[in-house]
């Protein structure tokens, strides 16, 4: 230990006290000041005397003890050391740290007691191993004292030495320790880590997260057993790992990306860093690998790439024009112009190429005075940092709806859509509104719209020419100019709710006539049954009232018609049992009216089950259009006909049918040669045509080409879709598919234009008998349709006169008895003759009205027992 004498101290403190009280006595019995600080003095001395010697003494112990004794500052820096110290750690000691003298692993322990004492803790025995003299290890026992920021005073006891055996346990254990310490590192850490060994690479260790990477418990020990790719594709070699290269040559890998094969067939994203492990001599021993599973990372990035190139592809090929343009502010910071940055290829076809006008000024490329205006807007955009939507033109007449908005401190988006085509299509429905009021005008309608929670009642036509007075405000002023006998309907109508048709008559306020209106159109209702809105057209329709009532009366001319129509008509019931049987029906079939009654006539029709249920099919489906059907005559030869079936409101069924064996004969007539079909299209009245299986027209008859508005050689070669609208094409090519399909005719009726016409389309087969081309004849049975229609009105009507004829009769011969009875009581015989004569000869007429009556009543009951009406 160092020498601490006091002596010095204590001497230097009576020199100072001698000089304070110079010249005066230092008795006993001094009481002044000075003479009690000698005396103080003296006391010191001789205490720090005493003291002196016994720190001497503790010296001396010290010195001779077996255990060393180290003091230290608070930063436990060696200030002193007893012999035994000195001769356990060295000779230079002090001035160095006592920690220095600890293992590496013992560092802590030593540090770790320093920092109790500097915080006031009480310190117990702590056995840790030092480095002796010659470097061997010591185990020792230290224990420390010295609380607070003062000295720190230690005392190490060395242990008796271990034998060998208990050292290499020793070490064993704290290899083992530390083993079992690095392991649970190992396996608590986030990333997957492996460990190589030497020099053939043979993985020894891997954790937890290294497992779940590769998806199963076990893991190859292997290298050439896992599947990579390099970022650029190439598969990895086994000698490419990082762990691989680490180990051959002490390569140091860092951030090393790749993907790689997991056990379950998926692959995954990995970033892989890897370090070499030598030993003291400087050899490569092993390797370590971390790595971390980066797949979402990856993915994310691809996504963002995707999501780029997806905008990137956006902006390039948009139908709307998109720049990017850059504020250009003066010294006062106000924007004064744009520079373009940006344009995307359809901007590009306006504005030029992209090396020619990016970095130009807008003021260049448009001019000062037309971007005035949307300079100014930008500098509200910027300000409030609100875009703005707008309707611009350029380019002369080219019209553009364009969005502005801030992308930035100073750069402007715009976005412009091209409306030229929408604005002609206003400008072209403002012409068309014209041309509707000319319409609506010429056709005397008007067209109304009325909407009541707006208040707001919209017209347009001629409503004064209809009404004879201005329009009206609300929809129910016009009730006051209805006639008292339809007011109470027209009311109840207006009740109702969706479609609605009505037809009622004004008296005008300016003429005083009376005039028939029609009124058609829509109300519509919310869930409450309130109303909502109302849309319709009403026109004067009296024209067209005085010429049905025209009608009426010519309609009993038709009553001669209805027995020279040559159509064969059945009414059957719904199970196909019972038939009733025309005239023509008979004539053509030779069956009978008690032939039809018997239940069995559908199996003497169609003798072949197959064929029969075809035709019970179709009969009880009721489908429209025409079909073919192979019927068995009552002297057992088989007619071919064409069959229509309908049902009637009171579920009556209906079917009617022609003979076309003669129309089969000219259909076989046109298959045969193609210049004889050609010369009965031209002679023919109805519209024949030839066409391929892409409905190119062949061939054509005038009527056909008078049909589709052209000439014969403007048509021929043409596509016959051409000339219907989309959904009537449609349906055709399905039905010219079905022909060349099926190699069988169809047959259909179709109205179009007010016109109805009666369509056959049968094949026309090559050589082989395959289907080459389709044969069309279109019928116009428009007449005949209407004059069916007109002969049901006229027997209507002498249905109606031969009831007026016997209420007439009876409303006569009332009277004639009154007069009668009235002249037997005359007093002149001659005149009584006269009247007497008179009512006889009345009564006469009267009985040949009786006589009509019953004879009408006869033909009646012949035309239904017949089925002609």
């Amino acid at each position: 230990m160092q020498e601490n004498s006091l002596d010095p101290q204590i001497q230097a403190v009576r020199h100072c006290i001698s000089e304070l009280t110079p010249g005066m006595p230092a008795g006993p019995g001094d009481a002044t000041p000075p003479g009690r600080l000698r005396r103080a003095a003296e006391n010191l001395a001789t205490a720090a005397t005493q003291a002196e010697e016994e720190r001497q003494q503790l010296r001396d112990l010290l010195g001779s003890s077996p255990d060393g004794f180290v003091v230290t500052d608070a930063d436990g820096r060696i200030i002193s050391a007893n012999p035994a110290a000195v001769a356990l750690l060295g000779e230079s000691l002090p001035g160095t740290l006592l920690v220095a003298y600890g293992y590496p692993d013992t560092q802590p322990e030593i540090a770790l007691m320093l920092a109790d004492l500097r915080a006031g803790k009480a310190c117990a025995p702590w056995e840790t191993t030092l480095r002796s003299r010659g470097g061997a290890r010591v185990r020792v026992v230290i224990t420390a004292a010295g609380r607070g920021a003062g000295e720190k005073r230690w005392l190490i006891r060395e242990r008796p030495a271990l034998q060998e055996s208990e050292e290499r346990d020793w070490l064993l254990a704290r290899v083992e320790e530390e083993r079992s310490l690095l392991q649970a590192i190992i396996e608590q850490m986030p990333e997957g880590v492996v460990i190589a060994e030497a020099p053939l690479g043979r993985l020894i260790h891997y954790n937890e997260q290294l497992r779940r990477m590769w998806g199963r418990p076990d893991m190859p020990r292997d290298l050439r057993t896992f599947s990579g790719l390099h970022s650029d594709g190439r598969p990895y070699q086994p000698e490419e790992w990082p762990i691989a290269r680490s180990v051959a040559s002490g390569e140091v890998v860092r951030d090393e990306e790749f993907r790689i094969l997991r056990a379950d067939g998926t692959w995954i994203y990995i970033n892989a860093s890897s370090a070499p492990i030598h030993d003291e001599s400087g050899i490569v021993r092993y390797a370590v690998a971390v790595l971390s599973d980066v797949t979402d990372r990856k993915q994310m990035e691809e996504e963002l790439q995707a999501s780029e190139e997806k905008y990137r592809k956006l902006f390039e090929n948009t139908g709307d024009a998109i720049n990017i343009f850059e504020m250009v502010r003066d010294e006062h910071g106000e924007i004064v112009d744009w520079i373009l940055r940006g344009a995307n290829p359809v901007s590009q076809r306006d504005l030029g190429r992209l090396d020619e006008i990016v970095g130009r000024r807008v003021t260049e490329l448009f001019g000062a005075e037309v971007m005035a205006e949307y300079i100014a807007r930008s500098r509200e955009i910027m300000a409030s940092g609100v875009g703005q939507k707008y309707e611009n033109s350029f380019w002369g007449n080219r019209y553009y709806i364009s969005s502005t908005y801030p992308i930035g401190k100073d750069l402007l988006g715009s976005v412009s859509t091209e409306i030229t085509d929408r604005k002609r299509m206003e400008e072209e429905l403002h012409l068309q509104q014209q041309r509707l009021e000319l319409a609506l005008s010429a056709a005397r309608m008007i067209a109304w719209d009325w909407e009541p929670a707006a208040g707001r009642l919209r017209i347009s036509g001629d409503f004064e020419g209809i009404y004879g007075r201005p329009p009206f405000a609300r929809p129910e002023e016009r009730l006051a100019l209805v006639h008292p006998d339809d007011i109470d309907r027209l009311r109840a109508e207006g009740e109702h709710s969706g479609p609605y048709h009505t037809e009622y008559r004004i008296i005008r306020p300016d003429t005083g006539a009376a005039v028939w209106l029609e009124s058609r159109g829509e109300v519509q209702r919310d869930e409450a049954g309130g109303f909502v809105r109302a849309v319709g057209v009403t026109m004067d329709i009296t024209g067209q009232k005085q010429s049905r009532q025209a009608l009426e009366h010519q309609q009993e001319l038709l009553q001669g018609i209805i027995d020279a129509i040559p159509v064969m008509i059945t009414i059957y019931d719904s199970d196909l049992m019972f038939f009733r049987l025309n005239r023509e029906f008979q004539r053509v079939l030779g069956w009978s009216e008690e032939d039809g009654a018997r239940g069995d006539l559908m199996t003497r029709f169609f003798p072949d089950p197959e064929y029969r249920k075809m035709a019970d099919d179709y009969m009880r489906s009721l489908k429209p259009g025409w079909r073919d059907l192979l019927l068995v005559a009552k002297d057992g030869s088989i007619v071919e006909t064409a069959w229509a079936n309908i049902r009637l409101s009171d579920d009556t069924r209906v079917g009617i049918g022609i003979d076309i064996r003669e129309r089969k004969q000219a259909e076989a007539a046109i298959i045969e040669s193609e210049e004889r079909f050609r010369a009965l299209m031209n002679a023919s009245p109805n519209a024949v045509m030839l066409i391929d299986r892409d409905g190119t027209i062949l061939i054509l008859n005038e009527v056909a080409a008078e049909r589709f508005g052209g000439s014969f050689q403007e048509l021929m070669g043409t596509p016959v879709y051409d000339y219907f609208t989309p959904e009537v094409a449609a349906r055709r090519r399905e039905i010219i598919e079905e022909v060349f399909s099926t190699g069988r005719p169809v047959r259909f009726d179709d109205e179009r234009e007010g016109r109805v016409l009666y369509n056959s389309l049968f094949p026309v087969a090559d050589a082989e008998g395959n289907v080459v081309r389709v044969a069309v004849l279109s019928y116009d049975i428009t007449e005949q349709r209407r004059s069916e229609e007109m002969r049901h009105q006229a027997f209507a009507q002498i249905e109606h006169n031969m009831e007026q004829f016997a209420i007439l009769g009876d409303h006569i011969r009332l009277p004639l008895q009154v007069i009668l009875a009235a002249s037997e009581l005359l007093d002149d015989e001659q005149a009584s003759e006269r009247i007497r004569k008179q009512v006889w000869r009345i009564n006469d007429i009267v009985r040949q009205l009786d006589r009509g009556w019953v004879e009408s009543r006869e033909i009646r009951e012949f035309l239904r027992r017949h089925e002609l009406v």
